[in-house]
């Protein structure tokens, strides 16, 4: 029992001499940090197949250094098209807010469910990404198919007999 104090108490006077004899290095640790996220009233969670899909993003930087050479990117479903406005940030000053304006449009072919968008905010040192999930809507279902599938075998099925 008495072992244990004194490591605690050990690691306790480390712990404060290291506060207490660098306190320039606390101080000139410069940090980096990236967030995306929505603007207000912005978030899309339904798309149309084969239209644009308008959306608001927000780029800012909560460090305190500057973040340069900042490229937008996306990891969407195959065949969609996802554009950015603008796609590149030369410099991120801190505390700045840069707003971002997205075209989100699914393929014609895009059947209604949700899918995944990556959004990728990658500058020097630094990559962040925001993920969403949107429903197409209006797309052609996937019952839909079958449905018609059936309905043609029952129909062929009539004819042959």
């Amino acid at each position: 029992m008495r072992s244990r104090r004194i490591v605690h108490w050990l690691v306790l006077v480390i712990v404060l001499a290291m506060a207490f004899l660098s306190p320039s290095y606390a101080i000139a640790q410069e940090e980096k940090s990236l967030v995306i996220r929505f603007s207000p009233g912005s978030y899309l969670d339904r798309v149309e197949p084969g239209k644009d899909n308008p959306l608001y993003l927000e780029i800012e930087n909560l460090g305190n250094r500057a973040i340069t050479n900042i490229r937008l990117l996306a990891d969407a479903p195959e065949g969609w098209l996802v554009e950015f406005n603008p796609v590149t940030i030369d410099n991120l000053a801190p505390g700045s807010v840069v707003p971002i304006d997205v075209n989100v449009k699914p393929s014609r072919t895009a059947t209604k469910r949700d899918n995944r968008i990556n959004f990728i905010a990658e500058g020097d040192g630094i990559r962040r990404v925001m993920t969403i999930w949107v429903r197409v809507e209006n797309g052609p279902s996937v019952w839909l198919w079958v449905g018609l599938a059936i309905a043609v075998a029952v129909i062929a099925g009539f004819v042959f007999i």
